[in-house]
């Protein structure tokens, strides 16, 4: 199967097993969402997803190879690219560096294009460039989280808690504009606690509870009511 394709992945730190046999897949340019209460096991299929903890079990496919396991650093040279939970920005380096971090390894004509890109869809960063980026408010290094990925060119693109720590008028802009700034073949995955912006962008759903999948659907299923997956997030009744 073409996109990804996830097949009874089981995850664990030590001994402690945390991911109980997930499977999920996306095809080529779908976006789909992975959603659930804090603590339920999102963030860390996205980080097996991305090379940054190894499967114990089970297999991790994108466009037909297996990934699972793969250092990160050839994970991005395949276009696996990860948009992570509080932003994660380097705040020693200015806003461009951390731009230029993420065309490492590519030319040098990629950078200036997609330079161009990003300070055309986000001006304030054009604006503060040479600012440190420990220096921009929330907002401010989330655009340029999201940046540094349009930069890298991804194929696959998994983005963790987008909203987290933002303010909601801010959360639903950059929703808004996610279709603009990346192609449309481009494959999503998307971590999300916020059920009610994930449903309005994603097609379809996965949720997550204590590291197990309980719910899939079409997001056209509940996009009326997100409250409906209250009994899903936390087992009772909605």
């Amino acid at each position: 199967m073409s996109g990804l394709s996830i097949k009874d992945l089981k995850v664990g730190y030590g001994r402690n097993e945390v991911i109980h046999g997930v499977d999920i897949d996306v095809n080529v340019g779908e976006k789909v969402a992975l959603l659930g209460a804090n603590g339920a096991g999102k963030s860390t299929v996205l980080k097996t997803i991305s090379g940054l903890l190894t499967p114990t079990e089970g297999t991790i496919t994108f466009d037909g190879d297996e990934i699972g396991g793969t250092n990160p650093a050839a994970l991005v040279d395949m276009g696996v690219i990860q948009v992570p939970e509080g932003r994660r920005v380097f705040p020693g380096l200015n806003v461009e560096d951390n731009l230029k971090v993420a065309n490492y390894g590519k030319s040098p004509d990629l950078l200036e294009e997609g330079l161009e890109t990003v300070y055309k869809k986000f001006p304030i960063l054009q604006e503060r460039r040479k600012q440190a980026a420990g220096l921009l408010s929330g907002g401010q290094q989330q655009m340029l989280s999201l940046s540094r990925a349009i930069i890298a060119k991804p194929k696959l693109l998994l983005i963790d808690e987008m909203s987290l720590g933002l303010a909601p008028l801010l959360v639903k802009e950059f929703y808004e504009q996610l279709g603009d700034l990346f192609s449309e073949d481009v494959t999503l995955l998307l971590v999300e606690q916020n059920a009610g912006l994930a449903l309005k962008y994603c097609s379809r759903f996965y949720v997550l509870r204590n590291g197990e999948l309980v719910l899939q659907s079409d997001s056209a299923n509940y996009i009326d009511d997100p409250t409906a997956l209250q009994s899903a997030y936390l087992g009772v009744d909605a």
